[in-house]
């Protein structure tokens, strides 16, 4: 991911659409943004853990359009996952965040108890954990924020043309529209773009000033926002990490399919379907693409943020009762701790433990060294001694025991004694 730095700028386009002006300043705190649109591989992989822990996701999630058979650089499920609704956009990112350690960002309540996982629920911005270290989608301004870099006012990331070797949209004459009509793999486009010439860009940045990939063209990017076609008016939209309108403010439309009136959500950055001289210039930086929540569609796909926070190691981990300094981490086990830095853990005795959360966790034993492991890769760990993936031993009598990934020989790193 990279990381944003905070700070203003000037949000919205003169000369394009309505709902793109007054342009604005506004601040934004940092954060950080996925490089790459979420492929429909990484999709999967989260959607399976959800699953399989109290979560689901719109009929739609099992059946995006994947890319062509025929471009053998890359599998067909590295190419941006499309089809998800907004309602399975926001709960991914709860299952990414929780699968990983972090702390989930989306609630049912404003109290920030039942984290979101079920059904489709039209969350207002005090649904939303903003300062936690979870994944969740960008807002509006941190899109563009994101996008712009440090250039304002342009109409894309690195100025104001755009041709085929830029990004993947209609009529851009790509092999991925000749061949097949759809997306190409997240990160195709790798930045060897003709940099406008009456501009100070510098070239040595990759894809745009943060080095994000196919932030024009491919899929559209859900967005948090609930789209108000007068927000940049509004005095609101100014406010310091604007999350848009609140629900009761946006924009009221006529859903053709129910004859409902229904709210609309924002997503940002153009698709492969989208041409540079249609209605608009929707390929542009400013243009603000409006959807129903509840819909998916093959050009709208996800591009992740998290804020710039870190949880303090092993957050959330319980005292354990009747024993003074023992503690239980579900996917850890049980450690004892005092006012020492050290830790004893019940199947690796004395370890220095260091790192964030559950999803960064560096432990130092005194029989081998440095292992990296997280709730994700557990029990898998990571030794920087010797570049080797280690497997903790369940299945040994004794405790303290590893496997190496690759030789399948053991060693014990752990406590020597019972």
């Amino acid at each position: 991911m990279s990381l944003v730095n905070g700070g203003f700028f000037y949000m919205g386009q003169t000369k394009g659409v309505d709902d793109e002006i007054p342009v604005h300043r506004v601040y934004v705190s940092s954060f950080f943004i996925a490089k790459l649109e979420v492929s429909i591989r990484e999709w999967v992989i989260v959607a399976n853990w959800a699953l399989a822990n109290g979560y689901d996701f719109s009929v739609r999630q099992h059946f995006p359009r994947p890319g062509p058979t025929w471009f053998d650089m890359s599998d067909t499920d590295e190419f941006p996952m499309n089809s998800i609704n907004w309602y399975d956009a926001v709960k991914w990112c709860n299952a990414k965040s929780q699968m990983e350690g972090r702390v989930p960002c989306y609630y049912l309540e404003e109290s920030k108890t039942t984290i979101y996982r079920f059904g489709e629920v039209d969350l207002n911005f005090s649904n939303v954990l903003w300062q936690a270290s979870g994944y969740r989608l960008p807002t509006e301004a941190e899109w563009e924020k994101a996008a712009r870099g440090k250039y304002s006012g342009y109409n894309y990331p690195w100025g104001n043309e755009i041709d085929g070797s830029m990004a993947n949209y209609k009529n851009s004459n790509d092999p991925f529209e000749l061949g097949s009509g759809g997306t190409s793999p997240v990160g195709y486009y790798d930045g060897n773009q003709t940099i406008d010439a009456n501009v100070d860009f510098d070239i040595t940045n990759n894809v745009n000033y943060y080095g994000l990939f196919d932030v024009v063209g491919n899929v559209s990017e859900w967005c948090w926002d609930w789209y108000d076609q007068k927000w940049y008016n509004k005095l609101k939209s100014r406010n310091n990490d604007t999350a848009g309108p609140h629900y009761t403010e946006a924009t009221t439309q006529v859903n053709s399919d129910s004859a409902l009136q229904v709210k609309t959500k924002v997503h940002r950055g153009g698709a492969y379907n989208m041409g540079i001289y249609d209605n608009g210039k929707p390929l542009r930086t400013a243009y603000r693409h409006v959807e129903y929540p509840s819909k998916g569609q093959y050009n709208i796909g996800l591009r992740f943020v998290r804020s710039d926070v870190e949880d303090v190691l092993w957050l959330g981990a319980k005292s354990y009762e009747n024993f003074p300094n023992w503690y239980l981490l579900p996917w850890f086990g049980y450690y004892y701790r005092n006012e020492s830095q050290w830790v004893f853990h019940s199947a690796f005795g004395w370890i220095y433990p260091t790192g964030k959360g559950s999803y960064d966790n560096w432990l130092y034993f005194p029989k081998h060294g440095w292992l990296w492991t997280c709730r994700y890769t557990y029990p898998y760990f990571y030794s920087n001694v010797d570049s080797t993936w280690y497997k903790y031993d369940f299945g040994n009598t004794s405790v303290g025991w590893f496997i190496n990934s690759l030789t399948e020989e053991k060693h014990r790193f752990g406590r020597d004694h019972e």
